[in-house]
């Protein structure tokens, strides 16, 4: 059976996130069909290879495949990254040339599949959301996975901006210990790096809701629930993508695999810890936000009773003078004080002292 590629196409880009109306069903389909279900794309798919050792390295760039495959060495550590996955043949021969599980490949493709970690026995499966830092738009977010073997890891990226700029840099200047160390070790400077870029995220939503708060606060607009709105989509994406990769990086330290040494271990503790506060932080964020959106239906029911305050009032006041003006406004003949000389000026007399003495009586009673 041929290879084939579906796509979501989108309908609205709230803050650029999962925003799709037209969805292909892939129901009853092939299990381990190679099916891409993220945007359609048009740019050519990039392969990049670092082959190196701690005294050596070797690098490529390229749109060849063939071409950077060459570049891989059995003998060294590689990194091999695949830039885009909308090419479901290329995506098919580095599963071929790695001996990668169908489905595996199925989920590299599936760019809504939540963070998980798998053990296929010659190499370990790890998929993550990678967050890049807030703009006008919202949030930036790619589908991104991982396969460590004995001497490589493979990393598959749903788009060609990364936050890797500093690990390419280390390899290249030998900085550090990442040269010295085995795969493993590479591949958790991967994770860490991932989850270390969350802290942006998340310091940009403080300043959101501390913006919105004072919005709130000084003058709540509906531009302003439709940005608590937003917010707080972009806060169920966080949640989504961030809670269920406790679970897979505990997967990762309990994993009897003799891909993953001892001294690593210890590091993937490290990003547990921080997996964990970033949940902890979601979660006081999501109570702040309710707080702020409860503020603002406070704040919005504040002022309709202010309003409807004001309007009683003068209803309340203009009540009996309407009823006097009624009165003489009648068509009856013979209505006694429509012959006196002073009666105009004494019912104008009457009506204001009336809504004067309603009006001291209202600030008595601290209604206004």
């Amino acid at each position: 059976m041929k290879n084939r590629i579906k796509y979501i196409i989108p309908k609205v880009n709230l803050r650029s996130f999962v925003a799709k109306d037209q969805v292909e069903q892939t129901i009853g389909e092939m299990p381990g069909l190679l099916v891409y279900t993220g945007y359609k794309r048009s740019e050519i798919i990039e392969t990049e290879v670092f082959s190196f050792t701690e005294k050596e390295l070797e690098e490529i760039r390229t749109t060849h495949y063939e071409e950077s495959i060459e570049k891989y060495n059995e003998n060294r550590v590689n990194w091999v990254n695949i830039i885009g996955l909308h090419d479901t043949q290329l995506i098919d021969k580095v599963g071929k040339k790695f001996n990668l599980h169908p489905l595996l490949l199925e989920d590299v493709l599936n760019v809504e599949q939540r963070p998980k970690s798998e053990d296929f026995d010659n190499h370990l499966f790890f998929t993550i959301k990678m967050f890049h830092q807030q703009t006008e738009k919202g949030i930036e977010y790619e589908h991104v996975s991982f396969v460590l073997g004995k001497n490589y890891i493979l990393s598959f990226q749903e788009k060609p901006k990364d936050i890797f700029n500093l690990l390419r840099e280390r390899l290249r200047s030998s900085f550090g210990k990442i040269r010295s160390k085995h795969a493993d070790y590479l591949f958790y400077r991967f994770i860490d790096t991932i989850v270390d870029n969350y802290y942006p995220v998340l310091d940009s939503f403080a300043d959101k809701i501390e913006q919105l708060e004072e919005e709130v606060m000084q003058n709540p607009q509906t531009s302003t629930l439709h940005k608590l709105q937003n917010l707080r989509k972009e806060l169920i994406l966080l949640r989504k993508s961030v809670n269920p990769l406790r679970e897979s990086i505990s997967a990762l330290i309990k994993s009897e695999s003799n891909l993953i040494r001892k001294d690593t271990e210890r590091y993937l503790m490290d990003i547990y810890d921080h997996t964990i506060q970033v949940i902890e932080s979601l979660d006081t964020y999501r109570d702040l936000l309710g707080g702020v959106m409860d503020l603002y239906m406070n704040s919005v029911s504040n002022r309709m009773n202010e309003i409807m305050k004001v309007l009683t009032i003068m209803s309340s006041i203009f009540i009996p003078l309407t009823f006097i003006a009624g009165i003489y406004g009648m068509n009856f003949e013979y209505i006694p004080e429509l012959g006196y000389k002073w009666g105009y000026g004494a019912v104008w007399v009457l009506m204001i002292a009336i809504a004067l003495l309603l009006l001291w009586l209202f600030r008595r009673k601290r209604w206004l």
